[in-house]
């Protein structure tokens, strides 16, 4: 995917050696780590630095460099709902095919791009972080650079985790071959800093004129602690953090209520909703140059009067039939197995495909969207304190149908739901999976809430040619970072044999 993006982002296109050298307002040879940083703007450039890795990435050949394309930009939400239930391939690629068919191994180039994706990120994050804090500057603003670059290397460093297991710890930027020979650390101490970043975020996050478009609120950093405490409570199966994802999660929700309608989630005019706690800007310029989301891209099957629609990925069937055909709303919003075109025709699929980030009203041609990547959102709070509920009480209480209701009625879902711990859980589960399809979920919600062995059994219903195994609830890691490392990392259980 990453050779292949419209070349309508041509002109705005750009090429960056460095996370330090993406700098503004400084010839780029003279930017150098000790001399660089020493005014405020300097600060907020660096800062800004961020957010284009989380976007476009790193990719010192310019747009058609293979790597071009950051944290979020595709394989973050396609991996999530391919390697499990959710979706399948269209294209040749054997990389994508064995997503796909959970025959995945270490030489993966999606899986070896989005790691290093997020340890790029991380890598920005330490040079704000590591430098920022000596810069004479407005205490306020100065605090405010810090704690984004805290709540994104938080963010990177959970996913790593969730995905990979125990990683390299790397807190401080090194500008050396060094910094590969660096072996795993243990997940509880990367833990340690998840928290202690988020908690200095939700306190230093005070410099209004940073939020929102993209950057974070302090509530983001509570909902994101919501999502850590619940997956760190589902590993150690400790009441004290469900309840803690509990307290968090009904703290954001005041401040950032549901839309009423499903669909109007979608909708260009609705970019930053009130529902969206922290999403990626993907089409407004934090720096510099256009950046565009591949939703429709990758979603969209090939439609008359649509640019460059590929329809490199579709939903299972599985997924089709999961929802209530009859009543839950958001299924003709999510996914199509046909289109009518504005004079009556209609055009059939053979699959469904996913259709919810295109507003066909606003951007009929496609192409060049506006949509944004809705990264956390309130109905994943409703959620969180439903399953956490769930395991403190070992059943359903009042407040867990509350929650979960707040979801499945707006969805126009009213029948009961079981209230017994594991019919309540599945329904849980089932909740995550249909609200948040194609938003980098269903892997993370299905390893969390599930045994190895019931992974392996929903899979394997969903695809029955595809062949999961349990070490599946990891993904391996890069054969090319182990060799960086000097084989210092260690490959995940049932790699490489």
């Amino acid at each position: 995917m990453k050779k292949y993006i419209l070349s309508v982002l041509l002109g705005g296109a750009f090429m960056f050696t460095a996370c330090s050298d993406f700098l503004d307002e400084e010839p780029k040879g003279d930017i150098t780590s000790e001399g660089y940083y020493k005014t405020a703007q300097h600060a907020i450039s660096a800062t800004n630095a961020i957010y284009d890795y989380l976007i476009i990435g790193y990719a010192p050949n310019g747009l058609w460099d293979k790597n071009y394309g950051g944290t979020f930009y595709n394989d973050y939400w396609v991996l999530q709902d391919m390697f499990a239930d959710n979706s399948e391939t269209n294209q040749t690629s054997i990389d994508y095919q064995s997503v796909e068919n959970m025959q995945i191994d270490q030489y993966n180039q999606p899986v070896e791009l989005l790691w290093r994706d997020f340890y790029q990120t991380i890598k920005c994050c330490n040079v704000v972080i590591d430098k920022v804090p000596s810069i004479d500057m407005d205490v306020t603003l100065r605090n405010q650079l810090v704690a984004e670059a805290k709540f994104f290397r938080a963010m990177m460093y959970f996913d790593l985790i969730r995905m990979f297991g125990d990683v390299p710890l790397r807190e401080h930027n090194v500008e050396s071959a060094a910094e590969d020979v660096t072996s795993r650390t243990s997940k509880e101490t990367i833990y340690e800093l998840i928290f202690s970043d988020l908690k200095t975020a939700e306190t230093d996050l005070k410099y209004a004129e940073r939020f929102g478009g993209g950057r974070p609120y302090p509530a983001s950093a509570s909902a994101l602690l919501a999502r850590v405490y619940v997956t760190y409570a589902a590993e150690h199966q400790s009441k004290e953090h469900y309840q803690l994802a509990v307290n968090k999660a009904k703290s954001v929700i005041k401040s950032f209520p549901m839309l009423k309608n499903y669909g109007d989630l979608f909708k260009v005019t609705n970019r930053f909703n009130t529902e969206i706690i922290w999403g990626v800007n993907f089409s407004a310029a934090l720096s510099e140059g256009w950046k565009g989301g591949q939703f429709l891209v990758r979603l969209l099957p090939a439609l008359d009067g649509v640019s460059n629609a590929q329809g490199w990925e579709n939903a299972t069937e599985d997924l089709w039939n999961s929802f209530d055909q009859q009543n839950d709303q958001r299924l003709d919003v999510t996914l199509k197995r046909s289109f009518t075109y504005s004079d009556g025709s209609v055009e059939d699929f053979d699959k469904p495909y996913v259709f919810k980030y295109w507003d066909s009203q606003a951007e009929p041609k496609g192409n060049n969207t506006e949509a944004i990547f809705p990264a956390i959102r309130t109905a994943e709070m409703y959620l969180i304190i439903a399953e956490a509920l769930n395991e403190i009480n070992q059943g359903a209480n009042e407040e867990a149908v509350i929650a979960i209701n707040a979801v499945r009625n707006r969805a126009g879902l009213t029948t009961a739901v079981p209230t017994d711990y594991k019919g309540f859980k599945n329904a849980v589960l089932n909740e995550y999976r249909h609200e948040f399809v194609m938003e980098g979920h269903r892997w993370f919600d299905l390893t969390r809430m599930c045994t190895p062995q019931e992974f392996v059994s929903i899979i394997k219903a969903a695809k029955p040619e595809s062949t999961p195994k349990e070490y599946h609830v990891n993904f391996p890691i890069p054969q090319r970072e182990i060799d960086l490392s000097q084989n210092t990392i260690t490959q995940n259980e049932g790699y490489g044999q």
